[in-house]
């Protein structure tokens, strides 16, 4: 089993927060105007989008690899639906 811990904490002075993992960094925050986003970074459901896309552009290449299989180019749209008060993802599809 593998467990990996990201952390995140606010950036002082906006509602955004800092994302670390490992050495990389991320910045998150809600869109200008919207409970005191400044749109300094993707939104959570950006994030959520772009984390399902990626695990599954990784686990593509993670498989080829297995079979010793090159792959030259990937392309993944993936589209997250967002309902209710506060809004919340309520649906996530994605196309390869």
């Amino acid at each position: 089993m593998v467990a990996m811990t990201v952390e995140l904490r606010n950036v002082e002075g906006t509602q955004a927060a800092m994302g670390w993992a490992g050495g990389h960094t991320i910045v998150v925050d809600g869109p200008k105007g919207t409970a005191g986003g400044l749109g300094l970074g993707v939104n959570g459901a950006q994030l959520l989008a772009l984390a399902i896309g990626g695990c599954f552009c990784n686990d593509l290449r993670y498989v080829a690899d297995e079979m010793g299989v090159g792959i030259s180019s990937i392309s993944v749209s993936v589209t997250v639906e967002l309902d209710g008060e506060p809004l919340f993802v309520t649906r996530r599809d994605w196309m390869s």
